[in-house]
């Protein structure tokens, strides 16, 4: 344990003018800096406010460590939880702490292999780990299948989980079960039962249902039905689309359900429903953000909304919390400030604050005295030279488009010498999702590698409203591609990037932009890197159909990137891996053999076409790794790829 006591100590301490060097000056962090998890993430108070809960990454062995706000002594750790996926914490009262977790799971239902959720435990007191429905007969193939913790009972004692349940092989249920949080089994006769229609549920800390959504596979139908006591009342009643009415919680203002609706709107907003289910005007409505998370607790009481944007703003009930997070947030300027946790009485606000070029910390505000202090680095390994500085940049995409961009200069490279930089294009994944200013561990280890980073926001990203989300529909490797070729054009046009000197490299989503570059622009890149990525969409959508049907992610797939029936040819003709013989560039591919999300197949598949068309290609199967690659060695062993590839072709 010496070593964690090292760096936990760390932890409570820290509150050429034509063609760039390619090598900052300074030594570069350690690999396992940028590869490893943060030391420091999921950090979460307490409800009393008197001690702090967060997974620590140390000598690549997840712990839950335990800070005590007045001890002086090295933080507590806990218990060690390497063998989970963990993904986040949070204080159920002062003496339990639940751990979210991930892993793979073979479902019977569909014969398929995905993702679970799992919820484990911890008394603080016994310091006894428990793993909720872990071992009980109610449970859908005796483990947890997309189970999450829908409200938290006053007694501290017990949590209501809304999770599928029933035998293996047949049709799950969706129910909500009463557990034991010293035990992990559920109680019997507190199950609240669903139907084969149910899709969600809303209940209120004792287990009381308020709302249920359904859908119905025969008629088509989905649903909303409110509870007064026993009855039930169907409010909404509509066919299945990819912006339905949903109920999100109640308002900390008066009780009220709240629900979003994403339909007709350019930017999505939240109101409150009365008696009836009729919407109330809209809450929190900018014209220019979209609401981008919700402020609440484990009892789905919202107290606010965080937006979207290049950088993240808050808008809240009560106005003197509203005032106060917005005061820390205008005292960090060219920072984005996340709110992390807060204590039951919202005496104290623990924020993330990150981007810019300072490294990610987290820091603590008293609302009572309204001071503002520094408690830990999430990378005490990456020192305020080591960051590469992150900026906002706009540019027009060929059509006129605005395209909203992430630059991330490469560390150690002075202001006067931003010019002819090589440059890295690394598009986000989603495709529905955007990049905004914050500390990106791979656009950071790029940096550090001394390359400029893009990260452009193309038509299709979430976050610009639905005029901009809709302007990627069924344009993967056609025009949202373009917005991606068009920044690296714009930047080397600025004489920020040397246009013979630039990479492309993505995962997921980006991975199929990547490869895309490679295929349909060849002479823009000199190499190309794919992690995790699509190289046959047709491929990919067919899967998904099989497994889930038409209801499941094919649905979704079908506006984003065509209909299998109508859209087969289009959909074909933007497949990098029927193009193989087009590319130019070299080519990296790296895939979690364990991937569930995209399937390693896509990358098997490109290698071979890459071959077969005699071009160089390089693949790396990530053994027992998912899609993340969050396992100990996995991001190491990528990066150790990426850095070798990319100062191979980039030099």
């Amino acid at each position: 344990m010496k070593t964690l006591r090292c760096t936990v100590a760390l932890l409570a301490g820290a509150l050429g003018m034509l063609s760039a060097p390619l090598q900052p000056a300074m030594a570069k962090p350690p690999l396992a800096a940028f590869s490893d998890q943060p030391a420091v993430r999921s950090a979460v108070l307490s409800p009393d406010g008197s001690r702090m809960a967060y997974l620590a990454r140390m000598d690549g062995d997840d712990y839950l460590v335990m800070h005590d706000f007045a001890g002086t002594g090295p933080d507590t750790p806990i218990v060690k939880v390497s063998e989970y996926r963990t993904r986040g914490l949070a204080f159920n009262d002062n003496n339990h702490v639940i751990i979210y977790a991930g892993g793979l799971q073979d479902y019977t239902y569909v014969n398929a292999r995905s993702e679970k959720l799992i919820a484990f435990s911890i008394n603080l007191t016994t310091r006894k780990l428990v793993t909720l429905l872990g071992r009980n007969d109610d449970v859908y193939d005796g483990q947890t299948y997309l189970a999450n913790i829908a409200a938290v009972d006053p007694d501290g004692q017990h949590v209501y989980m809304a999770l599928y349940t029933g035998n293996p092989g047949d049709e799950p249920i969706y129910d909500v079960l009463k557990v034991n949080l010293d035990t992990g089994a559920s109680v019997r006769g507190q199950t609240l039962h669903g139907d084969r229609s149910t899709i969600g549920w809303l209940v209120d800390p004792h287990g009381k249902p308020q709302a249920r959504q359904t859908y119905d596979r025969v008629g088509k139908q989905y649903e909303i039905l409110l509870y007064s006591g026993k009855e039930q009342r169907k409010v909404l009643s509509e066919p299945l689309g990819l912006g339905n009415r949903v109920i999100v919680g109640v308002s900390s203002k008066d009780g009220a359900l709240i629900a979003s609706d994403r339909k007709k709107q350019e930017f999505s907003n939240i109101f409150t429903l009365n008696a009836e289910g009729k919407p109330a005007e809209p809450l929190f409505k900018r014209e220019s953000k979209e609401i981008d998370g919700y402020i609440m607790n484990a009892n789905n009481v919202i107290y606010g909304v965080m937006y979207s944007g290049m950088y993240p703003s808050y808008e809240m009930f009560d106005p003197a919390l509203d005032a106060d997070i917005n005061s820390v947030v205008g005292a960090l300027p060219g920072i984005s400030v996340y709110l992390a946790s807060w204590t039951q009485d919202w005496s104290q606000l623990l924020f993330r604050t990150s981007g810019g070029a300072r490294s990610e910390r987290y820091m603590l505000f008293n609302r009572t005295t309204k001071k503002l202090t520094n408690v830990a680095p999430t990378r005490p390994d990456v020192a305020a030279q080591d960051i590469g500085e992150v900026t906002t940049v706009e540019y027009k995409a060929r059509d006129g488009l605005v395209i909203p961009a992430i630059i991330t200069w490469p560390a150690g490279v002075a202001p006067d010498k931003r010019k002819n930089l090589p440059l890295v294009v690394l598009p986000h994944g989603g495709p529905e999702a955007y990049d905004s200013v914050h500390y990106d561990w791979l656009s950071q280890f790029i940096a550090n590698e001394g390359y400029m980073v893009l990260q452009p926001n193309f038509r299709g990203s979430a976050g610009f409203g639905a005029t901009f989300r809709d302007a990627g529909r069924k344009q993967w490797g056609r025009k949202s591609q373009d917005d991606i070729s068009d920044g690296a054009k714009a930047l080397a046009a600025m004489g920020w990037a040397d246009p013979k000197r630039t990479c492309i490299v993505g995962w997921s989503y980006g991975g199929y932009a990547a490869l895309a570059g490679g295929a349909f622009t060849p002479e823009l890149y000199k190499c190309v890197v794919s992690i995790a990525g699509v190289s046959n969409p047709r491929q990919m959508i067919e899967r998904d159909k099989n497994l889930w049907g038409e209801d499941g992610p094919y649905r979704y797939w079908r506006e984003v990137i065509g209909d299998l029936q109508t859209d087969r040819d289009a959909i074909d003709a933007v497949s990098p891996v029927r193009h193989a013989a087009d590319f130019k560039a070299p080519v990296l591919l790296v895939h979690g053999a364990e991937d569930s999300t995209v399937d390693p197949q896509q990358s098997d598949q490109m290698e071979a076409a890459l071959l077969g068309a005699k071009k160089s290609v390089a693949y790396i199967r990530i053994r027992g790794d998912e899609h993340s690659l969050v396992n100990k060695g996995s991001r190491e062993q990528m990066l150790t790829a990426l850095s070798t590839f990319l100062n191979q072709y980039l030099r």
